[in-house]
């Protein structure tokens, strides 16, 4: 992966090539846009990176890794050569024209369960083919894997900015997130740990996680987060104790399957490719827990419905309730009661001048 004979694009600027049709995404490091190649007619995304925080040197070394593996199916394809603007280094790679996989998570409900097998089975395969030239990805994230169709027919791997070398030694990254592997959160700011392939084996099980459910499963995998020192207690005691409440929804398999991946002991965690031995089974268990919808046997005041914010609640045998929130505050109640007819909605307000208008098919605004 060297970079010799990686030139810059002498012929023309950036702003000469491509017209910018829309902006696509943006990071720390800088921004993605979709744009239109006027030597070619095709689209590409132009991946922008800030000079300011991000040497030459830096920049190249993400260009070589996006080329190298850019053979693989699994991968974002990325272009040879770069170009630059007083502000940013730009490389081209291909558009995935139906956005990224976060895009796709509905909050508290996830993917299909189909479509989420999909992404496993390819990532697993983007991932293992990395791990097989001595490369571990470091930032697998919803963010990172893109699509190429709505139904996760085809996906790919992207963005390989923090990608290194298996063996080297890495300091802590700041900020600690949720799909950060334990040892690597527990690094000390003066102490370094030798990279492997299980930071991202970790990582793919808590994307698993995400897209099935919507949800997190902790915010952080350090002492002191009640979700994450439930699941280890867990793991630990397995077949003695059952499993923390957010797990409940899953099959045995399934579990099985995040057990593996989510080892705490990072010598028997993995590898990616194990989720391949479980795409035959459910992965969601039949009498799963419907966390989206709730059901109340009587009427309760209109402050006791706060808990059930972002929920349908069901008033059994009557009302159905959608409680909207809004910036943290919960704004109305809106009640819906339909006959053959005509749907009726009583709009129960909280927040200060909130106002909601229904449309014709029942749908709701708040304002």
């Amino acid at each position: 992966m060297s970079c010799r004979g990686l030139r810059k694009a002498p012929e023309k600027t950036s702003e000469e090539r491509y017209d910018v049709i829309q902006f696509l995404g943006k990071g720390s490091y800088g921004e993605v846009v979709l744009a239109l190649d006027k030597a070619t007619g095709t689209h590409v995304a132009l991946k922008l990176v800030k000079k300011t925080g991000t040497s030459l040197e830096a920049f190249l070394g993400e260009l070589v890794v996006s080329m190298f593996l850019s053979g693989h199916d699994g991968i974002i394809s990325t272009h040879p050569g770069y170009m630059d603007s007083p502000h940013h280094f730009v490389f081209t790679q291909e558009w995935a024209p139906a956005g990224s996989l976060d895009s796709l998570i509905q909050p508290r409900v996830g993917i299909p369960e189909i479509m989420a097998k999909r992404c496993a089975h390819q990532i697993s395969e983007a991932l293992g083919y990395m791990h097989s030239k001595g490369l571990v990805h470091r930032d697998l994230k919803p963010d990172n894997v893109l699509l190429m169709d709505k139904l996760c027919y085809h996906v790919k791997l992207s963005d390989f900015g923090l990608t290194q070398l298996s063996g080297t030694p890495v300091p802590p990254m700041y900020p600690v997130n949720m799909f950060m592997s334990p040892e690597i959160c527990q690094l000390q700011p003066d102490e370094r740990i030798v990279l492997g392939s299980y930071v991202d084996v970790w990582a793919f099980g808590v994307l698993l996680y995400v897209i099935l459910t919507g949800c997190v499963p902790w915010e952080r995998p350090l002492a002191g987060d009640p979700y994450f020192e439930d699941f280890v207690t867990w793991q630990v005691h397995a077949g003695r104790i059952p499993p923390p409440e957010i797990w409940w929804r899953f099959s045995r398999q399934a579990m099985e399957m995040f057990v593996l991946l989510l080892r705490k002991d990072l010598a028997n965690r993995g590898p990616v490719g194990l989720v391949t031995s479980f795409l035959d089974f459910a992965w969601i268990a039949e009498n799963a827990p419907q966390e989206d919808i709730a059901v109340v046997e009587k009427e309760e005041d209109v402050a006791g419905m706060v808990h059930y914010a972002g929920q349908v609640v069901v008033l059994e045998g009557e009302h159905e309730y959608i409680v909207v929130e809004n910036a943290g505050d919960i704004e109305c109640i809106i009640v819906s009661q339909s006959d053959s007819d005509s749907i009726i909605n009583t709009v129960l307000l909280l927040g200060d001048n909130a106002t909601v208008e229904m449309d014709s098919q029942g749908a709701a605004a708040v304002t």
